[in-house]
């Protein structure tokens, strides 16, 4: 009942898989999830062997076509009721496969206790992890009970390979999820503190470097208040040219310590550009996103946008953000003037960027439109 699922993070103490956003990821889903369905075959085994009235077979017949659906619907759509909570929306499909499960059971009772592993993957690959467990649990101790209460001896010998060995599988594969999940954010996290580290190392040797040239000069200048006024007056100069650049050094090594928020970056693109009346256009809903292209794309973003208000003279600006197969591709696009040189390290600010883009492993091009330019990031 394995499911290939990503996961991300939301701050809390484990994580919760994400429903399936590109058609890579739904075929992903169909084929391990859907591989498991073959196990049914003992169900229909046991319609082709029953005595049922023709009536109780038909409806059973029919049970059995909807249940794929609606189990592989539970990891296709694990929300579709927005407004509800991720354990009502799985509670709904539980039972709905219950209320499947028990028409099929008029044609072959054993079928009530062959879907309990499927209902057991709706809720270990749905949820968090301790959610999950608890309810392999809950649900192994019940069907237990229907054995047992059930009379059906002839199941008991197989009732361990049936479902105790699948519960087993589904709890160790979504505790190796979890591992993986926790490693890479961990790797996420080591890399964005390197990176810090390297901004501070940064704003320290600018401070240390720019306070003891000021120190300097500053001691001349006293020194030549006295003996020489224009030399004194160059010092204080040269000193001021200094203190300035030293300033926009730090402000803009301090910029790339403050790691933005990307939907804070958006809002601001917004009230920015309709400010200056450009029309903005942004995506309804953001993609799933690692920690790092959340913050890379708010980068970018903030850059971009910039440009685009000093620079492009434009009516529209369009934000997207589409699933690839490679990855998540951020869009960025103006009507305005147009760039006539498309190479990024050729202007300041997106050479920048295209250094942080490729840090992260990524990539950053720039395309002359017509008319306007667009930045685009593949990352």
């Amino acid at each position: 009942m394995s499911i290939i699922s990503k996961i991300t993070t939301t701050g809390q103490t484990s994580y919760l898989p994400d429903p399936p956003t590109t058609t890579a990821e739904r075929r992903a889903i169909i084929f391990t999830a859907g591989i498991w369905l073959v196990f049914l075959g003992w169900t229909i085994i046991g319609f082709l062997e029953s005595t049922a009235p023709v009536p109780a077979q038909i409806t059973g017949w029919a049970a059995l076509v909807a249940f794929p659906v609606v189990y592989l619907f539970g990891f296709l759509r694990p929300e579709p009721l927005a407004r509800a909570s991720r354990h009502v929306n799985t509670l709904l499909y539980t039972l709905a496969l219950i209320a499947l499960g028990l028409v099929m059971a008029q044609v072959t009772p054993t079928a009530i206790i062959n879907i309990v592993p499927y209902l057991m993957a709706q809720w270990i690959f749905n949820h968090r992890l301790a959610t999950g467990i608890i309810a392999v649990v809950i649900l192994f101790l019940a069907a237990v009970a229907v054995v047992v209460l059930g009379n059906l001896d002839d199941y008991a010998n197989w009732f361990l390979a049936s479902v105790g060995s699948p519960a087993i599988i589904m709890v160790f594969i979504r505790i190796s999820i979890e591992m993986g999940a926790t490693q890479q954010e961990r790797s996420e996290q080591l890399a964005l503190a390197a990176q810090r580290e390297e901004l501070a190392s940064t704003v320290h040797d600018v401070l240390g470097h720019s306070l003891t040239t000021i120190t300097v000069k500053v001691q001349l200048a006293q020194r030549l208040l006295n003996t020489n006024l224009d030399a004194a007056k160059t010092e204080l100069a040269d000193i001021e040219a200094l203190a300035r650049r030293s300033l926009s050094e730090v402000r803009a090594t301090v910029t790339d310590l403050q790691h933005p928020d990307l939907t804070e970056q958006l809002d601001k693109a917004h009230h920015g550009l309709t400010a200056a009346g450009v029309t903005f256009q942004r995506p309804e809903t953001l993609p799933r996103l690692t920690l790092v292209q959340q913050q890379v794309f708010a980068w970018v973003i903030r850059e971009a946008v910039t440009n685009v208000l000093r620079h492009a003279n434009a009516t529209t600006c369009t934000i997207s953000m589409t699933h690839q197969e490679a990855g998540v591709v951020l869009r960025i696009d103006d009507d305005g003037d147009g760039v006539h040189d498309t190479n990024p390290v050729n202007h300041h600010g997106l050479a920048g960027l295209q250094r942080r883009v490729t840090a992260a492993g990524g990539s950053l091009e720039l395309f002359h439109l017509n008319p306007g330019t667009r930045v685009e990031v593949r990352l």
